[in-house]
């Protein structure tokens, strides 16, 4: 199964206690088994753009767009059997231990099945 992993700064997270994975062991460990699929960092929220459409119209809003705690500093697609090993490989990021990692399980479009209207 495929995980979104979202990889979180939190700028007024306590400072770690013990021993930090570094990033390197960790991209080396998860990329090199293929239990990471792809992933990045990302650009901070002021190079970010929100996009709608509202009657008909597109509205672009300069980020940031939200207030939060928490930033979306990159993200990684894993691929692991169930959320325990997801749960394992997430656990084993450096952001888990600074910042704050957050799983998704994708959610495969089946336009087939007649629920793509769902969500």
């Amino acid at each position: 199964m495929r995980y979104l992993m979202l990889v979180l700064s939190t700028p007024d997270a306590p400072a770690p206690t013990g021993d930090v994975p570094h990033i390197e062991d960790w991209v080396r460990d998860t990329y090199g088994t293929g239990r990471a699929i792809i992933g990045d960092r990302l650009r901070p929220p002021a190079d970010a753009v929100g996009v709608q459409v509202r009657t008909g119209e597109v509205v672009v809003t300069d980020g940031p767009f939200t207030e939060t705690k928490e930033v979306i500093a990159g993200f990684d697609v894993l691929e692991a059997p169930d959320l325990d090993e997801a749960i394992r490989i997430a656990a084993a990021h450096p952001m888990a231990h600074t910042g704050a990692i957050e799983l998704r399980p994708f959610w495969p479009l089946d336009l087939d099945d007649g629920a793509e209207g769902e969500g």
